[in-house]
């Protein structure tokens, strides 16, 4: 239903409009503000939902508590219930062949996939 990512290579506008650079970094390199993006799981990818952390802790903390709760296509767009632990959660990622935002995953819109 949504994707996110996380991005430290962002800047803000006095009027709030954020700009965030689609290119994907290494989670380890970023330092500051991090800004989590979530777009909703469709064609173009439009982000939803913007939140700014302080540190790459807390954006993995969010991350890891609110991820797993997330709805899934697979299950016609309810949450898993009951709510998987972290561990469980990142093993059905994985075994789907999927990572986390926590782990680095960075959607990118279908022209970006296209142009290649």
């Amino acid at each position: 239903m949504y994707v996110m990512r996380i991005s430290s290579n962002f800047q803000k506008s006095n009027d709030g409009v954020i700009n965030a650079s689609i290119s994907q970094g290494r989670l380890r390199d970023l330092e500051g503000a991090v800004l989590l993006i979530t777009y909703r799981n469709t064609h173009s990818l439009p982000a939803v939902r913007t939140d700014e952390f302080e540190t790459m802790d807390d954006v993995l903390s969010y991350i890891t508590r609110i991820e797993p709760t997330c709805p899934r296509v697979s299950l016609g767009g309810k949450a898993v219930s009951p709510t998987p632990s972290w561990e469980s959660h990142l093993e059905w990622l994985h075994s789907e062949g999927l990572k986390s935002a926590a782990e680095g995953d960075c959607p990118a819109p279908h022209w970006i996939k296209d142009a290649s």
